[in-house]
């Protein structure tokens, strides 16, 4: 099979699609924050799903999500916010039928799939057995879209090269899953297996927002939240916040009742995280996320706790936030709590998935996320 047939056509793009997987860790000496899937928790799980190593390069939705011609037979996994997945009639005709997500499927080459608007959260990561054949710029394959490293955002036209085994490796795992092809299958070996259903029954736990679209965000006080006026702190915590449109992979800009910052002391430029909540002077704060630069000269107010990362990938335009200040050792249990409960995904996944492990594609994936 070409180069050409094993890989994925975006017939149209969606509202922000990127190549992701775990990022660049270490690389803020030369100012490159570590990027990677927004959520990388959800992207190890849709890896582990389809039988991957947690580092293999997927793809992240952003609210209406592309149209895709797989051109191959491909074991698929779709993981986070509650996308309809609809798979269209293909080159051989066919109804249009919802896909199940939260699981893998099995999809049949020409197939066209449609990721629509989700009712419910804002992002989705979606895995193929054999992960993307993309090339690794600074140690990942993932767009680093704020500093223009990595593949570009997904376009209309454009072709993704999948792994050279992508089919043998989807028949080989679906067959674990959804047991034996039937036996009226044709034997040829570059045929389509025919199994009596795409997907299994189960499904992993779902990891949404429980009160969508308001996220209530735990928060440590940063290094400069003493220094807001009483009433300034007050209204803070006090009220919701309204995430707005100008907000993307950088940071999450929040409106609401403008904060005084009259009087605030002019900074030199700090490191900053995944999570600051800096002050610039309109009063109104800005949420890092997994691309912000690496220093900053506005006040530092609040560090989101590290467990409530992934919900801040779910926070689309529209979106209320409201923030609840905790101390270090709730913010350290509430990490805990969420290294368990993605540890009891993994290990659920590799029950009802006990994929071989091939030499040639070692896939582990209870590797570590960090």
């Amino acid at each position: 099979m070409s180069a050409h047939e094993t890989s994925i056509e975006v017939l149209k793009a969606g509202l922000l699609d990127s190549v992701q997987d775990l990022g660049r860790p270490g690389q803020a000496r030369i100012a490159l924050s570590r990027g990677g899937a927004m959520d990388r928790a959800a992207m190890t799980l849709a890896n582990a799903l389809v039988g991957n190593a947690p580092t293999a390069a997927g793809l992240e939705i952003t609210g209406p999500g592309p149209t895709l011609r797989l051109r191959c037979d491909v074991w698929l996994a779709t993981v986070g916010a509650r996308h309809a997945l609809v798979r269209l009639p293909g080159e051989h005709g066919g109804s249009t039928v919802a896909l199940p997500t939260g699981r893998p499927v099995f999809v049949a080459a020409g197939s066209v799939l449609r990721w629509h608007a989700p009712p419910v959260g804002w992002r989705s990561w979606i895995a193929v057995a054999g992960g993307l054949a993309l090339p690794q710029v600074l140690g990942s394959r993932s767009a680093h879209l704020a500093s223009g490293i990595g593949p570009a955002r997904l376009e209309t036209g454009r072709v993704l090269q999948l792994d050279p085994r992508v089919v043998a490796l989807s028949h080989r795992r679906a067959a674990v899953v959804l047991g034996p092809p039937d036996a009226d299958a044709d034997a040829d070996a570059d045929a389509t297996p025919a199994w009596g259903r795409v997907a299994p029954r189960w499904a992993v736990t779902e990891d949404l927002p429980r009160e969508w679209p308001l996220i209530e965000l735990p928060v440590l006080a940063g290094r400069h939240l003493d220094v807001l006026p009483a009433a300034a702190r007050d209204a803070l915590f006090d009220q919701d916040w309204t995430v707005g449109a100008q907000s993307n992979r950088q940071g999450l800009r929040v409106h609401g009742r403008a904060l005084d910052t009259r009087g605030l002391p002019q900074l030199a430029s700090e490191p900053v995280s995944v999570g600051t909540v800096q002050l610039p002077p309109a009063g109104e704060p800005v949420i890092l996320l997994a691309e912000h630069q690496t220093t900053g000269g506005y006040p530092r107010i609040l560090e989101v706790a590290s467990a409530a990362e992934p919900l801040l990938a779910q926070a689309g335009a529209g979106c209320r936030i409201r923030f609840r200040l905790v101390g270090l050792d709730e913010a350290d249990e509430l990490a805990r709590r969420r290294a368990r409960e993605l540890e009891l995904r993994l290990a659920g996944v590799r029950q009802a998935c006990p994929y071989p492990v091939d030499p040639a594609d070692p896939a582990d994936p209870s590797l570590p996320i960090d």
